[in-house]
């Protein structure tokens, strides 16, 4: 039986796992500044998770450790259904399949802000501020991919300026057991060099 959504289903226009050229030293200093963010911040006053098709226990269990560790009143949610064609299909907006897995009932005085229909990382922020207006924020901390976080970084940073924006990371699998993508390792496997490589 045919899939009733495949008509909606979208064609990357970059692969996500492009072929690789050879990677040199300069090379993957370069990448590495390029495609990872950094910097980490106290006590922020909201923080923003953007949407993910896969890690969605993960990202709800790193949102509550942060939760527990600053009070802060507003977090905000995103992601909407993904359909990509090479993409896990489900029917749940990403945003929905993360905040299923917060135990919300545990932070009272936090409102949470779910945004259900960006399907990227600039409509991630863009479709969110048509929700909450975060531009006058003092202090972001967003959580993301390890690969795309200076993406997520500058897709804030286009309408909060004169915010400090931080960030927390979501560290993908990789197909050697126990290593997860992170700046100082991404070169070292297949799939964490497709990853970064597709993200510029």
């Amino acid at each position: 039986m045919q899939n009733p959504h495949t008509y909606f289903e979208k064609i990357r226009e970059i692969s996500k796992f492009p072929e690789l050229p050879t990677l040199s030293d300069n090379l993957i200093a370069g990448l590495t500044e390029l495609c990872f963010y950094r910097k980490t911040i106290p006590a922020p006053d909201i923080i923003f998770v953007f949407g993910s098709n896969i890690l969605h226990q993960e990202i709800g269990q790193q949102l509550s450790e942060l939760l527990n560790k600053f009070q802060v009143p507003r977090v905000i949610i995103t992601g909407g259904i993904a359909n990509y064609n090479s993409s896990f299909y489900e029917p749940i907006a990403e945003s929905e399949l993360i905040f299923k897995n917060v135990p919300d009932n545990d932070f009272p005085n936090t409102c949470f802000i779910i945004e259900n229909k960006s399907t990227h990382t600039l409509e991630n922020v863009d479709y969110a501020r048509a929700l909450y207006d975060f531009s006058k924020a003092k202090k972001i901390t967003f959580i993301s991919h390890s690969y795309s976080s200076m993406r997520a970084y500058l897709s804030l940073k286009k309408y909060c300026n004169k915010t400090e924006i931080g960030y927390y990371p979501v560290k993908v699998p990789t197909d050697i057991p126990n290593i997860s993508i992170d700046l100082d390792n991404w070169f070292e496997t297949s799939h964490g060099k497709k990853l970064v490589w597709g993200n510029i």
